[in-house]
């Protein structure tokens, strides 16, 4: 049976980013209750490990609706078999954090970090841990926006195997990790992709420079183009049945080319 590490996330009343291994996993607004389990076994690596929150805002009082939970921020490392859906509350916990200050505390300097660490046996040594590091420079930043111009033909033109192409090391490294193979994996995003380009009446947003920011993360060897508009995925549009649709994408150096790698 194959187990995922993925983390039980329940915050309301702080606007955070939540970071494993300085690789960004969600954000949440300030002002809505938020839950998620997202997988984080690929950003997971042998040895030292670290889970961060860091804090950006804070709801006031007056704004929290929920006097039994005016404020919460609860990230829990748990374990689980891949594909199922663990119930409420039955969820194989190992580590996690909890941020409650006590209500007489003073208010925290944002932005504030919470972290703690947590320690693995040997495993995978993912392309990204092994990459150069980067800066943003005007001939890496200039090179980085032809790799984004490239994959963002691609998806204009319907371009599934160059799409692929550009993600051989995403599927190479997450197939074994979630019991498949990089050979089904493909298979499986070309039939989703088709199906977003039914009858060809997808659409992909552009992509204007200006309009991306390039965040370096894991040390600077992880870039995470995001929207300056709202911080989310630069790749989006909307699919054949009306719906949104977006592509998050993080990109390493290997071998001197830009990769995919998550």
């Amino acid at each position: 049976m194959t187990t995922v590490d993925y983390l039980n996330v329940s915050i309301h009343g702080y606007a955070c980013e939540l970071l494993v291994n300085g690789a960004p996993i969600l954000r949440t607004p300030v002002d809505t209750p938020y839950t998620a389990i997202p997988s984080v076994s690929e950003w997971l690596v042998s040895g030292d490990n670290e889970i961060a929150v860091r804090i950006d805002a804070i709801a006031p009082p007056t704004a929290i609706v929920d006097p039994l939970s005016p404020r919460r921020l609860v990230v829990q490392r748990c374990v689980g078999p891949l594909g199922e859906v663990v119930p409420a509350g039955e969820d194989q916990v190992v580590d996690g954090l909890t941020f409650a200050p006590l209500p007489d505390d003073p208010p925290p300097t944002l932005p504030h970090r919470v972290a703690y660490s947590f320690r693995l046996p040997p495993g995978p040594t993912w392309a990204w841990q092994t990459a150069a590091v980067l800066s943003l420079d005007m001939a890496t930043t200039a090179e980085l926006f032809m790799f984004l111009d490239a994959f963002h033909a691609d998806l204009v033109e319907g371009d599934i195997p160059g799409l692929l192409s550009r993600q051989r090391i995403k599927f190479a490294e997450l197939a074994p990790l979630y019991g498949t193979t990089p050979e089904a994996a493909r298979a499986a995003l070309e039939q989703q992709f088709s199906e977003l380009a039914k009858d060809g009446a997808w659409t992909v947003a552009p992509l204007r420079d200006e309009e991306v920011r390039l965040h370096l993360c894991c040390g600077g060897r992880v870039i995470e183009p995001r929207s300056v508009r709202d911080d989310g995925p630069v790749f989006r549009g909307l699919a054949a049945d009306g719906n949104a649709w977006s592509l998050p994408v993080f990109i390493s150096r290997v071998g001197g080319m830009f990769e995919v790698v998550r």
